[in-house]
């Protein structure tokens, strides 16, 4: 076997001849593979938007519609879709549910839910991330809980004062 066969091959010019180049190309690969995709999509369909001009997002986990259907809608309406997350090219993190030590990992960054981009559709516009954002900040020290409410709040609350009242009926 040949001495150092893919680094002699390897060049500055492709990518792969610098420290983390096999991800750097392939990643290059996957976003040139979407904007041609994206034009023949644009020339098939020809139902195509600007909407998310300059928004590029990274799907995490399971989503409703899948990450397939993300793509296809970013690709029709201007967006980037990203396979990988990059912290630095990534807009967007797509998500319907992320473990705590994600959600740590993740504090600061724009983390919406699939209906953002469902909704901004329909509205022919993109719309403020912000009523979509899957958690909204808390306080690290006390974390908050959302309950629907089941009760009107002139039901009486059942307890133990109430309890009484009605044995003291009797």
């Amino acid at each position: 076997m040949k001495q150092g066969g893919w680094r002699k091959r390897a060049s500055e010019r492709d990518g792969w001849g610098t420290w983390g180049g096999y991800i750097s190309a392939k990643v290059q690969k996957l976003e040139d593979q979407f904007c041609s995709e994206a034009a023949i999509q644009h020339q098939k369909d020809g139902t195509s938007s600007s909407i998310f001009s300059g928004v590029a997002i990274y799907v995490n986990g399971f989503t409703d519609p899948s990450a397939d259907e993300l793509r296809r809608l970013m690709m029709l309406h201007g967006g980037q879709y990203h396979v990988y997350y990059s912290r630095s090219k990534t807009t967007h993190i797509i998500a319907t549910n992320l473990p705590n030590a994600k959600i740590k990992e993740l504090r600061g960054e724009k983390v919406v839910q699939p209906e953002w981009i469902t909704e901004s559709i329909k509205a022919g516009r993109l719309l403020s991330y912000i009523p979509y954002q899957l958690y909204t900040k808390q306080s690290s020290i006390q974390k908050g809980l959302c309950f629907n409410t089941i009760c009107k709040p002139e039901d009486p609350v059942p307890g133990p004062s109430n309890i009484s009242v009605e044995f003291n009926r009797v």
